[in-house]
């Protein structure tokens, strides 16, 4: 558990900091592989995963590598995770799932798909939650600045798209609706 409060508390300060990069022009560029990142996400959010009984399923390539901002990246995963286990507690899901994957799209862009089955986003509403201060949640729980930032950061930072769409999938003899997010990223920022 101590482990776990050092490593959210490191995460917490990089936050900071990689907002405030997030401005700045002159940030550095990194080639590291998607497995890494996701995996080191993952065990930031460790405590909270298994606190709210969440199975994580990967499907990653092996060795996808990309030159951009791994902090940025580990920003957008994270968000999309909480949202996630948020929408999962919130609508009492029992079997809680969320499933990561990532793949080559082709020469120029790599694809992440992070889905869970949390019932979707409601019609309505699906088409504002990367606008600023959009929240579902509370005024004392939520800012509606995650979504928005992540999407920032994609598109402007690691100049790639993100979408996302409601889905229904079948797992291991059963189905499920839920959230889709779909992330292209370019192999290299130009």
């Amino acid at each position: 558990s101590v482990d776990n409060i050092v490593k959210s508390t490191q995460y917490l300060s990089q936050t900071i900091d990689d907002f405030r990069n997030f401005i700045k022009e002159d940030k550095e560029k990194k080639v590291f592989r998607i497995s890494d990142n996701i995996n080191t996400n993952l065990e930031i959010l460790k405590g909270m995963i298994e606190y709210n009984e969440i199975t994580i399923e990967l499907d990653i390539e092996e060795n996808l590598e990309i030159e951009s901002f791994p902090n940025e990246l580990t920003q957008i995963i994270i968000n999309i995770i909480n949202n996630a286990k948020d929408a999962l507690k919130e609508n009492e899901i029992k079997n809680k799932y969320i499933f990561i994957s990532a793949k080559k799209e082709n020469d120029k862009y790599i694809k992440i798909l992070i889905k869970d089955n949390a019932k979707g986003i409601k019609s309505e509403i699906i088409n504002k939650i990367f606008d600023p201060y959009f929240t579902t949640k509370h005024q004392s729980q939520g800012t509606g600045l995650g979504l928005y930032m992540t999407h920032r950061i994609v598109k402007e930072s690691l100049k790639g798209s993100i979408d996302i769409e409601n889905i229904t999938y079948t797992y291991k003899g059963e189905t499920y609706t839920g959230a889709h997010f779909i992330i292209k990223l370019p192999y290299k920022i130009t």
